[in-house]
């Protein structure tokens, strides 16, 4: 990001170094464990050490960043109890939402195109990737399309509070992506539980698409862990 200028308000400081630190460690330039000092961070952002404090606290809030005793801040790295417990609250909110989904399908033929479009979408970029050969930016963008199949799904509950919190989480998801070894499988399974999720919510059948999140969440968590030790 350009760096920031001191006449700009203080507020509108902090919210650019959060989002830009944030997206810095959702996109892997900053690794896990990795120390973020201050002084460095004051440099790089031309800012005094006040706005970047103050950033990295927030980070710490929503668990990107860790405080340690006499370590000092670094990026939070990822346990297993992390992933588990992510899914867990993706299950809960995912499972509240079915009825209003299931609701405004039936009411909204839009909000059923647009879930088609994103899955048409992603399966396109699998394609370009499987051409590619490789799984790097193309491979974030695959991801940030199917996590969005999700905010989607989630958005019909209407609940400013609920949506904050939840794509919160799914923000951690970019930082799981990283431990992925085999991308291209998890990828394209992950794809074809979506399309299964997409036919249980046309059908109407709430019993079947709780049994597909269910699913899709439970397999996305065993595949995101299986390389953490």
């Amino acid at each position: 990001m350009d760096r920031l200028h001191s006449a700009e308000q203080p507020t509108l400081i902090v919210d650019q170094i959060h989002a830009d630190i944030k997206e810095r460690i959702i996109q892997g330039c900053l690794k896990p464990d990795q120390k973020l000092s201050v002084r460095e961070l004051c440099e790089y952002y031309n800012v005094s050490d006040t706005p970047i404090k103050q950033a990295l606290n927030r980070l710490v809030s929503e668990r990107f960043v860790t405080s340690l005793p006499r370590r000092g801040m670094r990026v939070r790295c990822i346990t297993k109890r992390d992933i588990h417990e992510s899914i867990e609250a993706r299950k809960m909110v995912e499972l509240f939402a079915i009825p209003f989904a299931i609701a405004k399908a039936f009411s909204d033929p839009d909000f059923l195109r647009a879930l088609e479009a994103n899955l048409q979408q992603d399966e396109q970029l699998l394609l370009e990737l499987e051409n590619a050969g490789h799984y790097s930016e193309k491979a974030m963008e695959e991801l940030t399309v199917s996590l969005e199949f999700h905010r989607l799904f989630v958005s019909c509950v209407e609940n400013s509070i609920i949506l904050e919190s939840y794509h919160n989480i799914v923000n951690h998801q970019h930082v799981y992506y990283q431990h992925r070894k085999d991308k291209s499988r998890a990828m394209a399974a992950s794809l074809n539980e979506h399309k299964q999720i997409f036919a249980c919510l046309k059908a109407g059948d709430e019993t079947a698409l709780i049994a597909s999140i269910l699913n899709h969440l439970t397999v996305r968590e065993k595949d995101a862990t299986s390389v953490i030790d």
